[in-house]
């Protein structure tokens, strides 16, 4: 599966494992210093968003299931399809 999935994106599923975290503590592990990057919550908004796609393109058998709004604010964790 690493080959189906960009760097920033393992990172993301790498860091969220089976538990269930916001974007916003995502953020915080996977970047030490979030002023290196402009909008750090949109990055890891959007890995997921991508992530999710490519598991309903390649037809695996789990995803990333959210609950809330906004980027940092939403809820996430791993759910089978």
């Amino acid at each position: 599966m690493d080959k189906v999935f960009s760097p920033t994106e393992n990172l993301v599923l790498k860091t969220l494992g089976k538990k269930k975290m916001t974007v916003a503590d995502i953020t915080s592990k996977i970047f030490e210093d979030p002023e290196k990057v402009m909008n750090p919550n949109a990055v890891v908004s959007s890995a997921i968003i991508r992530i999710n796609k490519k598991c309903k393109f390649h037809k695996l058998s789990w995803w990333i299931n959210s609950y809330g709004l906004g980027r940092a604010g939403k809820t996430v964790w791993l759910d089978k399809s």
